[in-house]
């Protein structure tokens, strides 16, 4: 008996051996490097970047091997099914399959849909379809009748991993401001969602802020404690100011699972706004105003 435990032991860690040191190889390395023959050629597996031991090696059964192609780093099709990363996308066209931006392998056609990330749009028009900006690989997208977000896909999408349209949102009067933020003729928007309490009429950005007439904004949530009138950034640092003071940086506060809900700013103690400049050279976050010298947002 023990003799029979040996033996299936040996043979057990033969396996795990063989599985795991038999080498890869690449299918076309010039195009994606997760993409891999097992060694006798008779199996695709998908291992990212080809560390099956840190990122997984997800086996692929139902891949033609005679007919696989590589479309980029993480499409791939056969003659009769096309996936992303390891995964079957329902409905693709091998045949007109294609990576639609060149900046951006996330987005895809074939003659029927786009897709993001093997992920098919709900009730997309492809005829009017185009990217919000004009910039293909943006990460919102509009039609004659929707408009479409691929922030958040796994909240977005339905039980067969369509993304959906974002709701009660007019793509005729959504404006496009930046990648995260936008407005239309009521409110802003941050990731096509729409901030609470905005004002669409004064709604406009300030590098990496936003503000309108009642408040400034950071990631979509507020910033207390700030005049949003006088807001601005000082030209050459991390600085912020406005009329009441300078500020490096911003303290979060959280709610209960620590998702931040809004935003103060750090205040520079003693800087004056009005005098207060940056000062060019190696230092990072140099500055002065009209009495003293600051690094890192603290008076030396």
């Amino acid at each position: 008996m023990l003799t029979k435990i040996l033996v299936i032991g040996i043979i057990l860690i033969f396996l795990i051996i063989l599985f795991f040191f038999l080498p890869y190889h690449a299918i076309n390395k010039n195009k994606s490097d997760n993409y891999y023959y097992n060694f006798f050629k008779t199996k695709v597996h998908y291992i990212p970047m080809g560390n099956s031991f840190e990122l997984g090696n997800d086996k692929m059964n139902w891949v033609d091997i005679k007919s696989v192609e590589i479309i980029s780093s993480n499409y791939l099709k056969d003659k009769s099914h096309v996936y992303f990363k390891y995964m079957q996308i329902k409905n693709a066209d091998p045949a007109s399959f294609e990576i639609l931006c060149l900046k951006n392998n996330s987005f895809a056609r074939d003659k029927n849909m786009i897709y993001f990330e093997g992920h098919a749009f709900k009730d997309l028009d492809l005829e009017s379809v185009q990217f919000a900006g004009g910039k293909c690989g943006c990460p919102i997208l509009k039609d004659k009748n929707h408009l479409y977000s691929t922030f958040n896909i796994s909240v977005n999408t339905d039980e067969n991993y369509i993304i959906s349209p974002v709701q009660n949102v007019n793509p005729d009067k959504y404006q496009y401001l930046n990648d995260f933020y936008g407005k239309d003729d009521k409110v802003g928007y941050y990731k096509c969602k729409p901030i609470e309490g905005s004002d669409a009429q004064t709604f406009n950005l300030l590098g990496e802020f936003a503000r309108d007439s009642n408040c400034v904004y950071y990631n979509g949530l507020p910033v207390k404690e700030i005049d949003p009138a006088t807001f601005t950034l000082i030209k050459g640092g991390g600085y912020t100011k406005d009329r009441n003071g300078v500020y490096l940086g911003l303290n979060s506060f959280d709610d209960k699972d620590g998702q931040p809900i809004y935003f103060t700013p750090k205040i520079v103690v003693g800087a004056d706004p009005e005098s207060f400049v940056m000062i060019p050279g190696e230092k990072i976050d140099y500055a002065k105003d009209k009495e003293k010298y600051y690094w890192g947002g603290k008076a030396q």
